[in-house]
């Protein structure tokens, strides 16, 4: 059938060299072999994709096929003899250059070259904010898969395969309209694990893992964040070639005993007299966490002062580094009941001011 590699890619005549990469893309992730379990028609199907992106994708080819809708009497390829002479083409070179090998054919003896890395480990950790201003070290414990120390991974005692003679793949050479083609098939008697299990493990189960309790000591830097994530290399789930790593997630609260984390900065609100604020006091609080901290307050302060201590805050973790700040806010404390004395004053305060106190709300004001 005339231009059925059109059709078989689904681009059109005129789809330039990436949009037939693409298609050609989408096309062998959905019908490769591997995914099939070796299914034939399958195969056929990938063979005649490999047959259409090989022509579409070479220019000189291309332009033979729209011009004539086919590859027939195309006899002059740069092999000097003709279509005739034939050549050996690797279908898994093309899938290799998209996917990295590991499909058909491909290099290094036929072996597929994906590695066998365990599977990455999430966790959450909850810690105070005290940990996380302070820093600290913390004991962990969490569950991962292990290779089975009793078969190696292998799910049980093997002996090479005799089928594939331990390629884990067979090569078969067709005839088609470019010549002789050879492709490599998953070895029926193996499916590309090179070895057959003659006994399995009654220890894992012949599933070549094994479960694995771990318990480590990590540590926690200052500053560390609510939903921060810090990655542990290696310390994830454990296979054959290589392990996974562990991703640690930190829940971190934004508030203890009313001191208030806001980014690096830190806040405390502080409450004083009437009195302290108006004459001025040196004040030393006891902060959460933080410990003593000597304010000076000056006499005519106002309501939401704040007062700063620049670098007492918590450390940055960002490039710019160093610590953000300490705030602590002023409050005036307006008493609701007031002693004997206490009345005396600052009825004399109000008098000196030149008003008089209001005597339907005096009782209920000092309790009387």
């Amino acid at each position: 059938m005339q231009f059925e590699y059109y059709s078989i890619l689904s681009v059109t005549r005129e789809a330039t060299s990436d949009e037939i990469k693409k298609a050609y893309r989408k096309k062998a992730m959905e019908v490769h072999p591997d995914r099939h379990g070796g299914d034939k028609e399958k195969e056929a199907e990938f063979k005649k994709l490999n047959e259409a992106y090989g022509v579409l994708s070479d220019p000189h080819k291309k332009a033979h096929y729209d011009r004539h809708g086919t590859m027939e009497n195309h006899g002059q390829w740069g092999f000097g003899g003709g279509f005739q002479q034939g050549f050996d083409v690797d279908l898994g070179d093309i899938f290799s250059s998209f996917f990295g090998g590991g499909g058909f054919g491909g290099s290094g003896g036929g072996r597929r070259q994906k590695a066998d890395i365990g599977e990455d480990i999430e966790m959450k950790l909850k810690i105070s904010l005290e940990d996380a201003i302070h820093g600290t070290s913390r004991k962990i414990e969490f569950n991962r898969a292990a290779t089975c120390h009793h078969c190696s991974g292998k799910w049980g005692k093997t002996e090479k395969c005799q089928t594939c003679n331990g390629q884990g793949q067979v090569k078969e050479r067709i005839q088609t309209v470019f010549g002789i083609m050879e492709q490599a098939r998953p070895c029926s008697a193996c499916q590309w694990k090179w070895e057959k299990i003659t006994e399995k493990c009654s220890y894992c189960h012949a599933t070549g893992k094994i479960g694995e309790k771990v318990e480590k000591t990590i540590d926690i830097p200052k500053g560390i964040e609510n939903g921060m994530t810090i990655k542990l290399r290696g310390e994830g789930n454990k296979w054959n070639d290589g392990n996974g790593d562990l991703y640690i997630t930190f829940a971190v609260p934004e508030n203890e005993g009313g001191l208030t984390r806001e980014w690096s900065d830190l806040h405390y609100s502080v409450r004083v007299s009437p009195a302290e604020a108006i004459l001025g006091v040196e004040r030393t609080v006891e902060l959460p966490i933080l410990g003593k901290r000597t304010i000076d307050i000056k006499w005519g302060t106002q309501h939401g002062l704040v007062v700063v201590f620049r670098g007492e805050g918590m450390e940055r973790l960002d490039r710019k580094g160093g610590s953000g700040n300490l705030y602590i806010h002023i409050e005036i404390d307006i008493p609701t009941k007031l002693s004997s004395d206490q009345k005396k004053l600052y009825e004399a305060i109000l008098h000196s001011e030149g008003w008089k106190m209001k005597k339907w709300w005096i009782g209920e004001f000092f309790g009387e």
